[in-house]
């Protein structure tokens, strides 16, 4: 770290960002916090991209970096991630849907930390959010064991309209079928 390293160092992050120099973001994070906290302040911008390439480097350091990211995702970072699912701009949808389930997956603890405020989110999702959305807030739910969310989740069975999500082996699933294993996964009824 440099003798004058103080301030943000936002600016540097959106230079680097422009000049597709993601990797060499992830090192200086790992050298100096100062560009994790750059890196989170994106998250505000009224830019897309940006938004969204942050996300996609948050979820890179947490799944290569848990030890750096612990004290922000204890800080309520998953949280800030989930609600930016709601973004209309669909690479700040994907990659805050990637980043969540990436802090789901390399924190499993945050669910007792933040486990109200997930849920009532995912719910949300699950009520006003587009058929891509509510598959994510299905998949996360399960993956929470969030038995009060069959009822919601069992009207969804029989919707035939595919999704697409950027998470491993979901793309060109029908809704139905998300909803239908969520509930199986989650000892519901299946009445046909």
């Amino acid at each position: 770290m440099g003798l004058f390293s103080f301030g943000s160092k936002k600016n540097k992050v959106i230079k680097m960002l422009s000049q597709g120099d993601l990797e060499d973001i992830i090192i200086s994070a790992m050298k100096d916090k100062k560009y994790v906290d750059a890196i989170i302040e994106l998250l505000d911008e009224k830019n897309p991209g940006l938004k969204g390439d942050a996300l996609l480097l948050l979820g890179e350091l947490v799944s290569r970096h848990k030890d750096l990211m612990m004290e922000y995702v204890e800080a309520g970072l998953p949280l800030k991630a989930l609600l930016l699912v709601n973004d209309p701009d669909p690479y700040v949808k994907e990659n805050a849907m990637q980043a969540f389930e990436l802090m789901l997956r390399f924190f499993p603890w945050i669910e007792g930390m933040f486990r109200d405020e997930i849920v009532e989110e995912l719910i949300d999702i699950l009520e006003k959010g587009d058929k891509n959305r509510k598959a994510f807030a299905m998949l996360m739910l399960k993956k929470l064991k969030v038995r009060g969310a069959l009822p919601m989740i069992e009207q969804f069975k029989d919707v035939n309209e595919a999704v697409i999500l950027p998470l491993e082996g979901v793309k060109w699933v029908s809704l139905g079928e998300i909803a239908r294993e969520v509930i199986k996964d989650l000892g519901g009824e299946m009445n046909d």
